[in-house]
Parts: structure tokens; sequence; C-alpha cells
């Protein structure tokens, strides 16, 4: 904030809030806020509703409510009142007039509208890839919620392993991970056992379907969870029948790629660096467009988080950053294969925090 001469914060995305104040917000609909400036407490801007959800709470801010009517004529999730009250909290602290860092990418334009026509002495400037730089080293505490996550999601897995079987619909056999996962402590945010059989597995985020499970495809088990906010993510690739050579030669060839970045991965290798050194060293037997790219991406309170393991990206690998490598092949007529696992950068290189035995054929 020195450096970049911001005198006060307003952080809008949920996720940021609770990495900032430690608050959690688990509704999907309700905002939240927090504002952090020198010198001062942190302003965290809730729904009176969940006002009640901080008793016993660790939070470190000053907590201000605004009231989620449902007659306001905005959407919910950007109320006048939600404003007002982030306003109210800037003026009470004697900031109206100084230079506010906001996160535009998480604003609509009718709300920096309102929070300019509202402080029309204060200046606003994008800080939101600021925050994303700040949450690429991983606290201890962050670290330790991931590991909780992954175990989890290594229960999903072995469930999977027992459960899905041909002709059971992919919908049908990922509920019962899904229950599985809850049992075990998986929080309804980030639960997502995908269960996916034939071409549709390439896809990121596929939905699992009414579709068949057939002995001759390829069966992704694509199996996501979180622990306090904190994601981690699983992935193993099942052929229930006999596969062919060529499918035998796909999922080596995935199996190798993960092999090889857990191989070479450690801190100041560029992403760029290691996506070359995994096309290269898993060799010529496909194109080199068979894995899909991104390979990976950092991992925390977002499934997905930048810095993202592409040929484009300059951003190096750091210690204590926390990343999921998930390769997946695709050759039309053969298939999908993905497999996925989740690894902590040490200053020797990296640490896988799963258990899994990969070679699932």
């Amino acid at each position: 904030m020195r450096r970049d001469e911001i005198d006060a914060l307003v952080i809008t995305r949920r996720q940021d809030v609770q990495y900032l104040t430690g608050y959690r917000c688990t509704g999907q609909r309700i905002p939240v806020a927090c504002i952090i400036s020198e010198n001062n407490q942190p302003q965290l801007i809730i729904s009176e509703f969940r006002e009640d959800t901080l008793v016993g709470e660790s939070i470190l801010a000053k907590v201000h409510t605004f009231s989620s009517s449902l007659s306001d004529d905005w959407y919910r999730a950007q109320g006048h009142s939600y404003w007002n009250a982030i306003i109210g909290a800037i003026k009470e602290l004697n900031l109206s007039k100084k230079m506010i860092g906001l996160q535009f990418d998480w604003l609509s334009v009718r709300e920096l509208d309102t929070l300019k026509s509202s402080l029309p002495d204060a200046g606003f400037r994008d800080f939101s890839q600021n925050i994303w730089k700040i949450r690429y080293i991983k606290e201890p505490s962050e670290i330790d919620a991931i590991r909780q996550a992954v175990n989890v999601a290594e229960i999903g897995v072995r469930t999977a392993l027992e459960t899905v079987a041909s002709g059971k619909s992919e919908d049908q056999a990922s509920l019962e991970i899904e229950s599985a996962m809850r049992v075990a402590g998986g929080q309804q945010r980030g639960i997502r056992a995908a269960v996916l059989s034939g071409d549709r597995a390439r896809y990121p985020f596929a939905m699992p379907g009414p579709h068949r499970i057939r002995t001759e495809d390829f069966v992704v088990l694509d199996i996501t969870v979180s622990h306090s906010g904190y994601f981690a993510e699983i992935a193993r690739t099942l052929h229930l029948g006999q596969p062919t050579d060529q499918q035998r030669k796909l999922f080596d060839y995935v199996l190798n790629a993960m092999k090889i970045a857990e191989k070479v991965m450690q801190p100041e290798l560029t992403f760029e660096d290691l996506t070359k050194q995994i096309m290269k060293k898993s060799g010529k037997i496909f194109p080199f467009n068979t894995l899909i790219q991104p390979l990976g991406s950092s991992i925390g309170l977002d499934l997905r988080e930048p810095p993202y393991i592409t040929l484009e990206s300059q951003f190096s690998l750091k210690e204590g950053m926390v990343f999921t490598l998930h390769p997946t092949g695709f050759v039309s007529g053969v298939g999908a294969v993905k497999i996925a696992d989740v690894f902590l950068v040490t200053s020797e290189g990296v640490e896988n925090l799963a258990s899994l035995d990969r070679e699932t054929m």
C-alpha cells in the first residue's frame, strides 16, 4: 500500500476478506467486505443476519453491519445498504479524501460510480493483482487446512475405486462419493465428485450426467473438496475393462508428465521452463498439444488461483507456494486421462501432500 501510495483498501471478494480478517462467510448470496488502513483496526462489513455467527470467532476487525432487505432495488449482493455501510466506515476513519485501493475485477460499473459520487474527494486505484501476490505464499495454518482437504479428497477417491462400476451412471456414482466426503468432514462449498467417462472428461469442470459408464472407456475421478475454506484437488483415471494399446500409452504419457513435473519442480524455476521441460521430457509418442494447458495452478481459498503453469507464464516457483498439478491428456478416438495431486514447494523441491498411488490401470 505504501509503495502504491494507497491509504486504504476496500476488499469485497469473500475469499480475500477471509484471508485478511479470518472471517469465513458461508453464504454465497449475501456480501461481505473489509477495509484495511494503516494505524487502524481492520473494519469488517457483514450482514446483520450474520452477526450471530461471530460468537466465538477469532476475528481481527471492528464489525459494521448492514441490513439485507429483499425490497432493495439492487441485486442483494451489491445493494445500497451494503455500500452505505462501507462508505460510512470510510468516513468514520477520516479516509474520505484519501487514495483508496479497490478490486476492480470484483466491482460493477454501478458500484464504482456509487463510490465516486459518494466520495467525490477520494481517489481510486486497482489493487486486485497485489492481493493475489500477497496470497501466493501460504502460511502454515493455510497449508494445514489444505492438508486436511487433501485427506478428505483421498477418501473420495478411495470410495470411487470401490463404487464406480460399468453400467452405473456418472451422476449416481458421483453422489455416492460426495456423500462419503461429507461424512468425512468435507464442506458443502467446494465438494465436487465428478465421475466422467468418455471424451467429456477432457473439459475443465465438466459435470457428471446420466451417461452410463462403459467398460471400454476411461473413467476420470475428479475430486475437489474444501476444509476451512481451503481447497484440494485429487484426480485419478480408471479403466474397467482391458485397455487398448493406445489407451495404455496415453495413460503412461500423462502419468510420466506428472512424474517429470514432481522431479523438476524447485524454487525459482519459471512456469514457462517447467512447462517446456514437461513437454520435452514426456516424449514424442503423442503431439505436444495432447496435454491440455494449463498443467496446473496455485490452489488455496480458490480452486484455481494465479499463477498458472503454462508456456506463457513468467512467474517462478517460490518456497511456500501450494499447487495442484493436473495434467490432462486427450486423443480423439482414444479418450481422456487426468491425474491430479497437490504439492507444497519446499526449499529442496516439492512435497506431495497426497498419498494415493497414481497407477490405477
